[in-house]
């Protein structure tokens, strides 16, 4: 009996890894597979409820540099909105009952990147194109992962950028922006987007 109680301990341990690892790939599949099944011009609410699913599950799938620590779940994971907020209060309804590497989830909303700087998400909407490089430029330089939704976000400067495929909601992800700025994208995240390449943002 003795013999085989280390056997035994290694099997739940694997065990308990594999069924961690199945959990993630079934919360980001369940999110994937609900914008798979929304036509996004016909319900824009369905759409801004998809792309806030997207924003709280990515920091499942990100590691953030040094300069970002985990805080042990004293201070919490925030998400920043930069200008116009698509979402509004259904946002934070969204995150109350939510946890990203243990710490609650929050959201901050801002007019200026320089408010944002110590936000581990920022989403930027399509409205908001003044100064865009520059924010693109301050927030990667914090290591901030950019998320936004105008055309070519993630080929230009931006880090995820949500983009629609016959009306359904769907990502485009810069590893190369997210790594330059410290960040560790999850392979489990970029099975589910779409690569893409640009060069990363510049100061005006």
């Amino acid at each position: 009996m003795n013999k085989t109680e280390p056997m035994r301990l290694r099997v739940t341990r694997k065990q308990c890894v594999l069924r961690w690892q199945m959990c993630l790939r079934g919360m980001l599949a369940a999110v994937f597979l609900l914008s798979a099944s929304l036509l996004a011009a016909d319900a824009p609410s369905l759409e801004h409820q998809v792309k806030v699913a997207f924003l709280i599950k990515f920091g499942l799938f990100v590691e953030w540099p040094q300069a970002k620590p985990d805080s042990g779940g004293e201070d919490p994971f925030v998400i920043g909105i930069l200008g116009n907020d698509p979402f509004g209060s259904s946002f934070d309804e969204a995150v109350k009952k939510e946890k990203v590497g243990g710490r609650s989830v929050v959201v901050k909303r801002a007019a200026t990147a320089e408010e944002l700087r110590e936000c581990q998400i920022v989403f930027i909407s399509a409205k908001e194109t003044e100064g865009l490089v520059a924010a693109l430029s301050q927030l990667s330089t914090n290591g901030v992962l950019t998320v936004g939704e105008s055309p070519g976000f993630a080929r230009n400067g931006g880090m995820v950028g949500f983009i629609k495929e016959g009306g359904k909601v769907r990502f485009e992800i810069n590893t190369a922006v997210a790594e330059k700025s410290g960040l560790k994208v999850s392979s489990k995240l970029l099975q589910v987007g779409k690569v893409v390449t640009g060069e990363s943002s510049k100061h005006e």
